[in-house]
This record gives structure tokens, C-alpha cells and sequence, in this order.
């Protein structure tokens, strides 16, 4: 997650996946993809993002079938980083709640 002097700060190793995905905040809904992925946290790709400090539920479409939710808090978004660096929109946040099929998929992309 980025600090407010630009730097990361960050204690795991993130998994870089293009994955889709939908959030919903108690403000809003919205789609996109993940873009990466560690046991605690994530970074979601969407046009619409949610405020910092905000409670997200995010349903992680992993294929058809399986559909994986993990619920955190948005930390930061591409919002805040105002026009200092350019990127594409979207929100990191720290996953406060993973089912037990989250921590099979994430054993899953280890192995992969």
C-alpha cells in the first residue's frame, strides 16, 4: 500500500492475476478485475471506487462455477494519488474476512 511520501509499504509478497471481479460497499457496486493478490489484501481495477476506510465485500469470480468473497476495508484508492502518478482507477485493500474457499484458491495460485 502506498504511504503518503510515495513509497510501498508492503509485508507480503503479492500474486500479479488478472481476475474477474464485483464489489459492493454500502454506497455502491461496481466490476472489474483484480490485478493482484497476497493472503491479506488485494488490488481491485474498477471505474468506480469506493471511499478510503470503507467496509467492501468483494466476490472474486474465479470461473464460472466458483465465485469466492472476501470482505475488508479499502485503504487507499487511485483517487488519492491525485495527478502525481498516472494509473488506471482502482482501490487496495486489507482483507479483514476470507472464507475457507479464498484460502484454497490462494493455495491454488501458489501452485501454479
Amino acid at each position: 500500500m502506498p504511504n503518503y511520501q510515495g513509497k510501498t509499504q508492503r509485508k507480503l509478497k503479492r500474486y500479479v492475476r488478472r481476475i474477474p471481479a464485483k464489489f459492493s460497499s454500502p454506497t455502491m457496486r461496481g466490476t472489474g478485475h483484480v490485478k493482484n493478490l497476497s493472503k491479506q489484501g488485494l488490488f481491485m481495477r474498477s471505474n468506480v471506487l469506493p471511499g478510503p476506510s470503507e467496509e467492501v465485500s468483494v466476490v472474486i469470480l474465479a470461473s464460472e462455477r466458483r465465485k469466492i468473497e472476501v470482505i475488508g476495508r479499502v485503504l487507499w484508492t487511485t483517487a488519492q494519488l491525485g495527478g502525481r502518478t498516472p494509473a488506471q482507477p482502482g482501490f487496495g485493500m486489507c482483507i479483514e474476512r476470507a472464507s475457507d474457499e479464498f484460502v484454497e484458491f490462494f493455495s491454488d495460485l501458489l501452485l501454479n
